[in-house]
């Protein structure tokens, strides 16, 4: 298993892990193509011999006008079934959390009943609050954060 920054021919993979794992609610392929642009050393992926078994995306938040960054977002975290529970997504998190090692504040969101919100605890994080319909209708979030400072 090997965990490093994607590449252009990986974004498909990326893609399609995204989209058995969150259906309706997974980010589309434009999203993911545009993260990789904007972020490109942000978006990790875990390998499993030639397979992608997992991914993180983690970008700068810009509070201001200026380019000073100060906070940071795990903006997903995707790990195939097939091999959840062998620590992968622990690590893509602290990877990423490496990352953004700068930030003084590092936020996500998960939903409530996922069982990787004991994960995120377990790596420092803690509950801000609930928005019930945070991407939509019945979509609740528990938005988390950990203060670095």
């Amino acid at each position: 298993m090997t965990i490093d920054v994607a590449k252009k021919e990986d974004l498909q993979a990326v893609y399609q892990l995204e989209q058995r794992l969150f259906g309706d609610h997974c980010y589309p392929d434009f999203f993911i193509r545009q993260a990789y642009d904007c972020w490109p050393a942000g978006l990790l992926v875990a390998r499993n011999q030639d397979n992608i078994v997992g991914y993180v995306l983690c970008a700068p938040q810009f509070n201001t006008m200026s380019l000073v960054v100060s906070e940071g977002w795990i903006l997903a975290l995707a790990v195939d079934p097939s091999v959840q529970g062998r620590g992968i997504g622990k690590q893509l998190i602290q990877e990423a959390m490496a990352i953004l090692s700068g930030c003084e504040k590092l936020w996500l969101t998960v939903h409530p009943d996922n069982h990787a919100k004991k994960l995120y605890q377990q790596l420092g994080f803690t509950d801000v609050e609930q928005e019930n319909d945070y991407f939509g209708p019945d979509q609740p979030r528990v938005k988390m954060v950990r203060v670095i400072a």
